[in-house]
């Protein structure tokens, strides 16, 4: 009883299941026709929907690592340094049909992308931008200028020419570090193409909620040490003049921003910024018995509840947690029944059942939640698939031993500045689905805030393909309403 291949959006925003598709959606939102458009109307979406940020890392190998999957870093987290844009861009136009490849600085390691077209000038190469300070610059022909021109040319960054690119900005002022374009020693990288996309595969009962909020910062994955918050960029909505940073974005990004600690470690001053979104899995699997189990062995399901099915009938029943975004914290709910003589043990395993890690054992009742954080070791930090186990036993012929209550919460991260957003004029909602199971229904809501009042619209779907709803919002600009989530349901037809 379960859904697979599930995703939602709104044709009038670019995909966020991966960076090609969103690449490509991009191209049509804007209709474009060349290559050179395609560039730079690429550019322009990656500055609206990409944070700055520290780097993103991922347990592995005894320690944390910097995670270099471009998928990931455009869906789940949302934020980089130049190196990881750098990838995301690279592959988000490759897989768009597009040649491009990443350029690194050697000495100081900066990384912009290029881009391989035909310019108004008739003339064909390569196009440099840099995906984290936001700049490109114009050669004297008004085309964008290849890292080849920029080193040739220093006065091209020193004085740039009409039809440059506006620097995103930092607080403080940290946006024109002119040795970022010393570019004499550069190297290219070879990046091969993923072109994969990520979606939902919701079973039975099961409700996602993708939301547009960050997460209190303890439950945010962890990333550089100096950075301890959780996700944020820093570009503010204000200049340093006091003027508007960015008018084409602003008022899309005006309802998403929050203000982040006022450390030493922290480069915001506290200021408003926007973090990365967040979203959470929640489930009650006992109310479907043994339909959405994984397996299960010596278990009984009634009412609601799971038993052994005999003393000294050693008991286990699995469940499998996919979230299509990196897992960040896990409560459990439990409701138990246990006595002497009884054994009852909670375990999670993030490779299929090779090795487990006990989060009870005993024969006294575990505490009534049961919290992984991010900040816990070992936990389900950066996974998107793993197991979750409850086993049982007794020496007692009249035990009661039993679970009559499990509720499952699993946190991810989510990067919010792609999920479907409504816009001024018409939208049209999604959902779609490779296959939908016997007895199933989709249903996917979009809750705002609209100058009338709270919103929700909704878009239902009970077989493979794809359900529409045509929506038309009476509003100026993107900013005259306020995204809360996307909330998705697999529920009983």
């Amino acid at each position: 009883m379960e859904a697979t291949g599930v995703w939602f959006g709104n044709n009038n925003w670019p995909s966020g299941a991966s960076p090609g598709a969103f690449a490509r959606d991009v191209f049509r939102l804007e209709n474009c026709k060349t290559d050179k458009e395609k560039a730079l109307a690429f550019n322009k979406w990656m500055l609206r929907c990409f944070n700055r940020g520290p780097n993103l890392k991922l347990p592995g190998m005894g320690g944390y690592l910097h995670c270099p999957d471009p998928t990931i870093l455009f869906t789940s987290w949302g934020h980089n340094e130049c190196t990881g844009w750098g990838w995301v861009a690279t592959e988000a136009l490759q897989a768009a049909g597009l040649k491009a490849r990443r350029a690194v600085a050697f000495k100081h390691g900066h990384t912009f992308y290029e881009v391989w077209y035909k310019g108004d000038n008739g003339k064909e190469g390569w196009h440099a931008f840099d995906p984290f300070i936001g700049w490109f610059f114009t050669n004297d022909e008004g085309e964008v200028a290849s890292c080849e021109e920029l080193f040739a040319n220093p006065d091209l960054v020193l004085h740039p020419r009409k039809g440059s690119a506006q620097p995103l900005g930092n607080h403080p002022e940290r946006s024109g570090i002119l040795h970022r374009y010393q570019v004499n020693d550069l190297i290219d990288v070879i990046q091969d193409v993923q072109n994969e996309d990520i979606s939902f595969n919701p079973r039975i009962g099961q409700t996602y909620s993708v939301l547009w909020k960050p997460e209190h910062s303890t439950l945010s994955l962890p990333c550089d040490d100096g950075h301890p918050d959780g996700a944020h960029c820093d570009i503010s909505l204000y200049n340093e003049e006091g003027k508007v940073r960015h008018p084409e974005h602003f008022h899309y990004w005006k309802n998403y921003v929050w203000p982040t600690p006022n450390s030493p470690k922290q480069t915001n001053g506290g200021q408003p910024v926007r973090w990365n979104g967040s979203g959470c899995l929640r489930w009650q699997p006992l109310l479907f018995g043994d339909k959405v189990v994984h397996k299960a062995h010596n278990a009984i399901f009634e009412n609601g509840t799971v038993r052994p099915k005999a003393n000294k009938a050693h008991c286990e029943v699995w469940w499998k947690i996919q979230v299509p975004y990196l897992a960040s914290y896990l409560r459990l709910g439990t409701g138990i029944d246990i006595g002497g003589g009884d054994m009852l043990g909670i375990s999670i395993s993030p490779d299929n059942g090779r090795s487990l890690y006990n989060l009870h054992w005993g024969s006294n009742h575990p505490s009534k939640v049961i919290d992984l954080n991010p900040r816990s070791a070992p936990s389900i930090n950066g996974l998107r698939e793993f197991l979750i186990r409850i086993d049982m036993s007794s020496q007692s012929a009249s035990s009661n031993l039993r679970v009559r209550g499990f509720q499952i919460n699993v946190g991810y991260q989510v990067n919010m500045n792609i999920l479907p957003r409504l816009v001024p004029g018409q939208n049209e909602l999604q959902l779609k689905a490779k296959s939908v199971g016997t007895g199933v229904k989709l249903q996917a809501e979009w809750a705002y805030t609209h100058p009338d009042g709270e919103m929700v619209d909704t878009v239902s779907l009970d077989k493979a393909g794809e359900s529409k709803l045509a929506k038309n919002l009476d509003i100026n600009l993107p900013s005259d309403i306020t995204m809360r989530g996307v909330i998705l349901k697999c529920l009983p037809k």
